[in-house]
């Protein structure tokens, strides 16, 4: 409606709603703004002009390395609001659905991300992987191991912290494991079918 975005809320929409604040106050500009709700009891978001893809694609090394950086800048930008004292292992807010489809372009270009619906504090490491798989299109056949190799780590390396590939494979092959079972237990046989067969080529190749 206009420059907005109308949706019903959500489970989690209160933790959302205080992350899109917190990036705001941070002044973060790669999320929408959390606007209230309306009359109907929806909540209110910033439209984020540009273009956001229906599917997973071939990128180049341009795109791979400015979606690296973006998702360094949210998590950065996160770091305030995870609660002190939480276990180590919660560093940053997560997005935890990285994917091409949940960005928005500019130019060819992703500058922002949008859909926070399971937004959570986790680590680095379980992001990037998930973000890893999606962005490169891990499993592809069309695209070969080596290739994927040398994407990846591009991809890491716009991240801009050292993780050991031994690291970066197991947050893949954990996130494809969660996504299958997930897809198995809501009855969505698709996206397990893909997240499957996706994890059979990573465990293969990589």
């Amino acid at each position: 409606m206009g420059n907005t975005v109308r949706r019903p809320p959500r489970m989690n929409g209160e933790f959302v709603h205080a992350l899109l604040d917190h990036l705001a106050a941070v002044d973060f500009d790669g999320a929408p703004r959390f606007l209230g709700t309306d009359e109907q009891g929806r909540d209110i978001f910033s439209y984020l002009e540009g273009e956001v893809p229906a599917d997973l694609e071939l990128h180049d090394d341009v795109v791979l390395f400015a979606a690296g950086r973006l998702i360094r800048r949210f998590h950065d930008a996160t770091i305030g609001i995870v609660a002190r004292g939480a276990s180590a292992r919660l560093e940053v807010v997560c997005h935890n659905d990285l994917s091409p489809c949940n960005c928005v372009f500019r130019i060819g270009i992703p500058v922002a991300m949008i859909d926070f619906d399971t937004a959570a504090p986790g680590t680095r490491r379980m992001d990037i992987g998930y973000a890893a798989w999606c962005w490169l299109d891990l499993g592809n056949p069309q695209i070969a191991p080596t290739e994927q190799r040398r994407r990846l780590e591009l991809f890491v390396t716009a991240y801009g912290i050292e993780f050991s590939a031994a690291s970066i494979k197991e947050a893949i092959l954990t996130r494809q494991q969660m996504l299958a079972a997930e897809g198995e237990c809501t009855g969505r046989a698709e996206m397990a079918q893909w997240a499957r067969a996706s994890r059979a080529w990573t465990m293969e190749n990589l």
